[in-house]
């Protein structure tokens, strides 16, 4: 997989490097009428570029997609400057406090949009600079004025046309092939986790299988990385060709089964982790038997179901079960939906995306008054996202565009075009970014200086060596040590020396745009930081507190689930919800634990403890996961739920219990958290009756706090062995049925799966409430 990698990555380099030599190519050698209209060639290489070394990698769906956003920026410029033009005048503009506004003014406008992209903001940002700026470095003594918006189109659709060229030939790079190919490896590295299920099982002892399990979550990211591409890649096909009714379906279902066979995959994994230990109790040949229905799935991917004759009927003894046993069981459970048509499991997925029933949506709309629609229509309207944003675009260009001029007027440009690339929608690790494009433009400025004194003699051909860098650029910006920021600016700073004629002495162009990169840096970081103050690391404690809340309504909505004895859906699809809810939160405190990381350590403020959050993380995604296994569980208990008689009495006493514990320990934590001093903190635990010595320290306070507020590692074994005798006598009650073997059997091992998941659940939950409690204290 590696190696394949490695040669798409090539494949990608040299279309890049042939999109930026066409681009080269016709702007130094090619028809002097072309020559004549496209008089920014430095911004054809910015398209080029900014396509090709974006967040995805291009294919002709993408790339064809980039076209129309970049002639949509541009039909957006060519408006705001006509305008400007013909309301100001060019006189006007060529002050060079106008000028400044200008570009603010029209930033504003072109990022409030939420329905434009990224790229075409990017694109406009850059066109507007552009123009501006060369009002104010000609004076406003512009031939042809109302020409100058049209010369920046004409380079812009160069750039845009070299990188369809590129994406063309000599064999174009379709997004169909790309995700065949996808599947492909997603397929060979399931196999080989199934492999490695099969030697799990086989393990000798438990560090044998620790060793194996690990091996298996590396895979298993690998997989969840070609599962992000090939939804990439089924997006862009789009472009690629019409797509029918038929078509839309076909994929759908495709897209829909491999996340339901990453979903299965992912019990699987964490079933074995859990086993207390090895080897099981199984035998080779009967763990190859296990798993030939999962691999049988995965290897023919477009076929459908087995027959319900040809699926396992293996349920568990009553004799056989025990607290150990409940992970094997979980692990026949997944093996059992792999062998099945995964409709539950796509239903899950499906009433996670939607949220809301027909009925509970029919009734919010109801209830809601005219006044309330319209007030919530002003409130889209006026979004706040999208007000903040265009507000950070409009300050960063404009004062970039002004101390840029103020520096340097002839290369005025470069500091807005900096800023202009720069700019996201969301929020990123501001610093980090503004570092790593400043060292970059370094890196590629030297690279362009060292090429032009080696081609000093031979200046005609000093654009060659500029293939081999392009190159170099596109692996940086797969790399972790640079990145996409990083890659991007060292490939522009090199087009610009090596690419261009007439600029002056490279030495001193290369120092002047330097200087203009660092000036539109500092506006950049001022802009973010003036417009979204906040530290990652303080909304990503922010944001835990989100998710103990989130995760709470869970546990509380599985008690709901529990007391309801006909397992009603309504109840399920709460659950569902709860779990999209704690699913989003976990997502957004991934991200701003990753930023936080990247952050500088600045004095007095306390930097966030990365290993205590990836724990965190980890157990949160598994909480997540188990929510959703629960519910499918539920689901498939609701059809035999009259006739099993299952004792969820006892079931509900315990979650209650422990709901009530969990509920006690949050607020306790949000409390402390919220507390400043050490007499307040013991004026706190006074009032809960909590005696303890400041002065002593702090392990007796805190060992008291776990006991008697939080739910501990005792309730969750209580519960489990609780369940285990329920479960006991249930299963003794299915096998004395008169059913068919196939519903004993799905009966049995949902019941099982059931207990695991709760009780897993539980165990996650004490673990990540003992974590941020050692942190708080």
């Amino acid at each position: 997989m590696r190696d394949t990698t490695c040669l798409e990555r090539l494949g990608l380099a040299l279309r890049t490097a042939m999109a930026c030599l066409i681009v080269s190519l016709t702007t130094l050698y090619g028809p002097k009428p072309i020559r004549q209209l496209t008089t920014f060639p430095a911004f054809s290489y910015l398209t080029t570029i900014l396509i090709w070394l974006s967040d995805a990698e291009p294919t002709y769906g993408e790339v064809l997609k980039c076209c129309a956003d970049v002639s949509y920026a541009t039909f957006q410029t060519l408006a705001i400057a006509l305008v400007s033009v013909l309301v100001v005048g060019p006189a006007s503009l060529a002050n060079g406090l106008v000028a400044p506004v200008a570009v603010a003014i029209a930033s504003f406008i072109v990022a409030f949009p939420v329905s434009t992209s990224l790229l075409t903001k990017r694109i406009a940002f850059g066109q507007i600079v552009v123009v501006y700026v060369t009002f104010v470095v000609f004076n406003g003594e512009v031939a042809h004025v109302t020409m100058l918006p049209v010369h920046v189109a004409a380079s812009t659709a160069l750039g845009a046309i070299a990188s369809l060229v590129a994406v063309l030939l000599p064999l174009p790079r379709l997004a169909h092939t790309q995700m065949t190919t996808d599947c492909k490896l997603y397929a060979e590295n399931a196999l080989e986790r199934l492999n490695l299920f099969t030697e799990v099982m086989m393990a000798r002892d438990n560090t044998t299988a620790q060793v194996l399990i690990a091996n298996a979550a590396s895979l298993s990211a690998e997989a969840r990385n070609t599962l992000k591409n090939i939804k990439i890649h089924h997006d862009r096909m789009a472009w690629e060709r019409p797509d029918t009714r038929f078509l839309r379906k076909k994929q759908k279902q495709h897209g829909e089964k491999l996340q339901a066979t990453e979903f299965l995959m992912r019990g699987m994994e964490m079933a074995l982790g859990y086993c207390s230990s090895f080897p099981l109790r199984i035998s080779r040949d009967e763990a190859t038997s296990i798993l030939e229905g999962p691999r049988t799935q995965i290897a023919h991917e477009s076929a459908s179901t087995l027959k319900p004759e040809d699926r396992l009927r293996w349920h568990p003894e009553a004799g056989s079960l025990s607290p150990a046993t409940l992970p094997v069981c979980f692990f026949r459970n997944c093996v059992e939906l792999f062998r099945g048509d995964f409709s539950s499991v796509r239903q899950d997925s499906k009433c996670v995306d939607t949220g809301n029933t027909e009925e509970e949506t029919h009734r919010d709309n109801k209830g809601l008054s005219m006044t309330k629609r319209v007030l919530d229509i002003i409130c889209v309207w006026m979004a706040r996202e999208r007000f903040v944003f265009a507000l950070k675009c409009s300050v960063s260009l404009g004062f970039a565009v002004l101390f840029g001029i103020m520096y340097n007027k002839k290369n005025g440009y470069w500091s807005g075009l900096t800023v202009a690339i720069s700019l996201v929608s969301g929020r990123q690790a501001t610093l980090t970014v503004a570092n790593s494009r400043l060292q970059g433009t370094a890196m590629g400025s030297v690279y362009g200086l060292l090429c032009c004194s080696v081609f000093q003699s031979l200046e005609e051909f000093r654009f060659l060596p500029l293939l081999p860098w392009i190159a170099v650029t596109v692996f940086m910006r797969h790399s972790k040590v640079y990145g996409q920021p990083e890659g991007v600016t060292a490939a522009i700073a090199a087009l610009l020396i090596l690419g261009r004629r007439n600029y002056g002495a490279p030495t001193e162009f290369a120092i002047a745009r330097i200087v203009e990169a660092s000036i539109g840096l500092l506006c950049f970081a001022f802009g973010e930081i003036l417009v979204t103050p906040a530290r990652a690391a303080t909304l990503a404690r922010t944001e835990l507190s989100h998710c103990l809340d989130a995760l709470l309504d869970c546990i509380r909505s599985l008690v709901l689930c529990s007391e309801q004895k006909n397992q009603k859906m309504s109840v399920v699809t709460d659950l569902r919800k709860r779990q999209a809810k704690l699913k989003s939160h976990v997502e957004a405190l991934e991200r701003l634990t990753a930023e936080a990381l990247t952050e500088p350590n600045i004095p007095f403020l306390r930097p966030l403890n990365a290993v205590t959050y990836n724990k965190l993380l980890g157990s949160f995604s598994k909480i997540s996961d188990l929510c959703l296994y629960v519910c499918d569980d539920l689901k498939n208990l609701s059809g035999a739920q009259p006739t099993l008689g299952f004792p969820w009495d006892h079931i509900t006493h315990d979650l209650k219990a422990f709901e009530e514990k969990l509920q006690s320990s949050v607020k306790c934590l949000e409390e402390n958290a919220s507390t400043k001093s050490l007499a307040r903190l013991e004026k706190e635990l006074q009032k809960r009756k909590i005696c303890h010595d400041v002065e002593a320290g702090t392990t007796p306070n805190d060992n008291h706090l776990n006991t008697e507020l939080g739910p501990s590692q005792d309730d969750a074994e209580k519960f489990t062995v609780s369940f285990v005798m329920l479960l006991k006598e249930a299963t003794d009650k299915i096998n004395g049925d008169t059913t068919e073997e196939v519903f004993k059997s799905e009966t049995a091992l949902s019941l099982s799966s059931l207990g695991f998941c709760i009780s897993r659940l539980m165990q996650e939950t004490i673990c990540s409430m003992t974590e941020i409690t050692h942190t708080n204290s």
